[in-house]
């Protein structure tokens, strides 16, 4: 008697050949472990996970740093413009990266305090000159005086008057002359003292020394200002056009002739080449970052001093790096001091720890980082899944 060979449904499904009772089972069991499986993913899937910290392994790999930092265009022969005096500009030209003609009014500054300085020094230039005009009539007198007492000695041999009245006369006729030369002293300084006022005066109505190009306004209207404080910068040339940037970044050893390239704030999509030519570095013991300073190659007619940019450094690719994403730098359990060390902040049994580290170049994405206490694979926390979560306690 031969066994019956039977199909259940299961079978055709699954495209099998006829089994036992115990295969059969067994397939079961197999398909409602995969359905169980797929319903938790679901829900994990809809609930999301249970970390209010949003995380992402640290990796190691290449990077191709970029250096990014904003500046100014500049032309040649750039002149700086100061304020006169101090106060508060009132006025100041709407004009930005265009043309001024020399004598041109810029701005002008509230010159309030300067009128009664003028007034001051007027007054004292009067005194002076009315002390003088006495000084010169007393001179006057005592040399008519010595010259009459002279005669009259010289007449009567020598008898009349006497020897100290003659002395007398002499000495107060010197005086007399000292007095004079002191007033007319006093004059001369009176009347630099409303010259240098008038002039102060003057220097409220700020104009072009030169014409140009405006490249740089330092300041606004409504701002207070010191004496000697820049104003404007204006650019008499435009060939060649540079920009200097400081490099925060610290990005490593740079040498003349570094390929950049430049985007233009007014028109971001557009790549102009530069090359480095000089490198300023701050005497020790300064903490001031180093400036470079690039040189747009072929500048066209569109670029003009000063206009907003930003210059992007490409450096020699670094192979075999930790690397981090830029977010996990400035993500913060608790309140954050401005003046803190570099660090992150991994998922350590759920909780933030965190790793002190040293930053090196990025890409603008990642950033390579020196730590002791990190390793690939550590999940570094990039933010929080809830924002009112931020009220945390600091973490350890």
């Amino acid at each position: 008697m031969t066994e019956r060979n039977e199909h259940t449904p299961l079978d055709a499904l699954l495209g099998a050949a006829p089994r036992g009772v115990l295969r059969h089972w067994l397939s079961l069991l197999v398909l409602t472990l995969a359905a169980l499986g797929a319903v938790v993913f679901l829900i994990r899937f809809v609930s999301g996970e249970d970390s209010p910290y949003y995380s992402t392994p640290v990796e190691r790999g290449n990077l191709l740093p970029l250096v990014s930092e904003r500046g100014k265009i500049r032309g040649s022969g750039e002149v700086t413009v100061v304020s006169k005096l101090p106060g508060r500009i009132t006025w100041i030209s709407a004009k930005s990266d265009a043309e001024v003609e020399k004598g041109e009014l810029l701005a002008i500054i509230d010159a309030g305090d300067v009128d009664a300085l003028i007034a001051d020094a007027r007054a004292q230039l009067t005194g002076a000159r009315s002390l003088l005009q006495a000084a010169e009539v007393a001179a006057q007198d005592t040399g008519s005086r010595l010259a009459r007492y002279e005669s009259v000695w010289r007449r009567s041999g020598g008898r009349a008057p006497s020897l100290n009245e003659i002395e007398r006369a002499r000495a107060d006729a010197r005086q007399a002359d000292l007095a004079v030369s002191a007033a007319r002293a006093d004059v001369k300084r009176a009347e630099l003292r409303v010259a240098d006022a008038e002039a102060r005066k003057a220097g409220s109505h700020v104009k072009a020394p030169v014409s140009g190009t405006l490249a740089v306004r330092h300041v606004r209207q409504g701002q207070i200002i010191a004496e000697r404080q820049p104003l404007f910068t204006i650019a008499q040339g435009t060939a060649p056009l540079t920009i200097e940037v400081p490099l925060s970044a610290q990005p490593g050893p740079l040498e003349a002739g570094t390929p950049a390239q430049i985007r233009l704030d007014a028109a971001p999509d557009q790549v102009h080449p530069a090359t480095l030519t000089l490198l300023r570095v701050p005497p020790a013991p300064s903490t001031a970052p180093r400036r470079a300073v690039f040189t747009l190659a072929r500048p066209g007619p569109d670029i003009r001093p000063g206009m907003a940019a930003t210059v992007e450094i490409r450096l020699p690719q670094r192979r075999n790096v930790l690397l981090v994403p830029d977010a996990a730098l400035e993500f913060e359990p608790g309140s954050r001091n401005p003046q803190r060390r570099e660090r992150i902040y991994v998922l350590d049994g759920g909780e933030p720890r965190r790793v002190y580290v040293t930053v090196g170049g990025s890409d603008g994405k990642h950033t390579e980082v020196f730590a002791s206490g990190l390793k690939p694979g550590d999940q570094a926390i990039i933010g929080w899944r809830d924002a009112a979560a931020g009220a945390r306690q600091p973490a350890r």
